[in-house]
């Protein structure tokens, strides 16, 4: 499977900034660099065959269709909000470890992908994943829904714990805003501007920040500057470092993440068994990592 990045903004911008001289050239530009939406429509074609495709309806009317694998039975649902360059198709692969131990999957697709009506941008990625936080409740009766944002997704997923309290919140390789990524002289012709780090004081749901020490298209210290923001706010969470992974962290380390968390939201204690000795976990105002 091709892994989802986020595409390198410093170079992008960089090279439109010094080859356009209309400022509304350069933004739709870079618009379409933030964006590089996969055109193909969605098809469960090699996925497993209990995914489903789902349609939703936003609040500005539009019909997106995403894919859903079912819940066993009292466990939680998961809403993934993925990155710039990928797919719902991705994350159905992806994260196949976790439906594995029976969490259900409500991958999301936003506007302007995978044959999507309308036209990505900040507020309508937000608008998308309200709607389809709307059908994993449905689906998840009384269980637990967990929204999970990888890279851009984690912006996303910031901006819909603006407006809803979530059960838990985990982001994967997020920065702590899109414009820090550019360079200084082009950060005007980001059109969006994700801020993160400003968004850690205001959630009120667990939070789990997890980061490859490896990734080289979010550099770790923007994970270090998030963790800080969050202690010194006093988050409930924790950060877990990776030492071993880059931007996009295997998929079954991903569920033994969920997992410790599922424990930990469940019982007060992290559930570590699954995870591999070199991943620490550090809770948001600690000085060092848990014990294992």
């Amino acid at each position: 499977m091709k892994r989802p990045r986020l595409m390198m903004l410093p170079a992008a911008v960089a090279v439109l900034a010094g080859s356009m001289t209309g400022a509304p050239a350069v933004t739709a530009s870079v618009r379409d660099r933030i964006y590089p939406a996969p055109s193909a429509p969605l098809s469960l074609t090699g996925l497993p065959t209990d995914a489903t495709l789902v349609a939703v309806k936003t609040t500005d009317g539009l019909i997106l269709t995403g894919v859903m694998r079912p819940a066993r039975a009292g466990m939680p649902t998961v809403l993934i909000l993925h990155g710039n360059a990928s797919s719902a198709s991705g994350m159905i692969q992806w994260f196949a470890p976790l439906s594995a131990l029976g969490y259900g999957i409500v991958a999301a697709e936003y506007r302007g992908y995978s044959g999507n009506p309308g036209t990505p941008d900040e507020a309508g990625l937000i608008a998308d994943a309200e709607a389809f936080l709307a059908l994993a409740r449905q689906q998840a009766g009384t269980a637990p829904v967990y929204v999970v944002g990888h890279s851009l997704g984690g912006g996303v997923a910031f901006g819909l714990a603006r407006r809803h309290r979530l059960d838990a919140l985990f982001t994967i390789g997020t920065f702590t805003r899109l414009r820090a990524l550019a360079p200084r002289i082009a950060r005007s012709f980001v059109p969006d501007s994700y801020q993160n780090e400003a968004a850690v004081a205001t959630l009120d749901e667990p939070w789990f920040l997890i980061h490859g020490l490896r990734d080289d298209v979010v550099p770790a210290d923007e994970a270090a500057k998030l963790h800080r923001a969050a202690t010194l706010a006093g988050r409930d969470g924790a950060s877990f470092a990776l030492p071993a992974a880059d931007h996009h962290p295997d998929g079954a380390l991903i569920a033994a993440i969920i997992e410790a968390a599922r424990g930990k939201l469940a019982t007060g204690s992290y559930e570590t068994k699954g995870l591999p000795a070199d991943v620490s976990i550090v809770p948001f105002g600690a000085s060092k990592p848990i014990d294992r």
